[in-house]
């Protein structure tokens, strides 16, 4: 992966909406022994993001997470519970999840029009809504 790779794009990407954050626009990246990258950071040293290494994808910190609660227009990447989740969102509990969301990506959980949490998909968006049983996201971390 080059050294001066964009970040939005990639959130673009992965989300499949376009976005514009200036919190994202000056970052730098850590790179590992290894020369692959590891963190994405902010201007202050606080991390943004880490790298997955078998798919450079990105993961979400707390920090990223509120970044992306307010950047992501309408209900993109986002995933509407009817409860607060312990540690797994389980389907029969979402009210709504953003149609785009592909499995293996990093969410956000919505309770009452406010982040609760944020963690990795188990089904796709449409597979959230439709399927009434099974898990749907496992939980990361949770916003205090």
């Amino acid at each position: 992966m080059p050294q001066n790779f964009d970040i939005l794009k990639l959130l673009s990407f992965i989300y499949q909406v376009p976005l514009e954050c200036e919190e994202f626009k000056d970052v730098k990246i850590k790179f590992s022994r290894t020369g692959m990258p590891r963190y994405v950071l902010n201007k202050k040293g606080e991390r943004l993001f880490t790298v997955r290494p078998n798919d450079f994808l990105l993961t979400l910190s707390d920090l990223s997470a509120r970044i992306l609660f307010d950047c992501l227009p309408g209900n993109s990447g986002k995933v509407y519970v009817s409860e607060i989740p312990t540690k797994t969102v389980f389907n029969k509990h979402v009210i709504d999840a953003d149609p785009k969301i592909l499995r293996g990506i990093d969410v956000l959980v919505v309770y009452n029009d406010s982040l609760i949490a944020y963690g990795r998909s188990v089904l796709s968006g449409e597979e959230m809504v439709k399927i009434n049983f099974g898990e749907a996201v496992k939980i990361r971390g949770k916003i205090k």
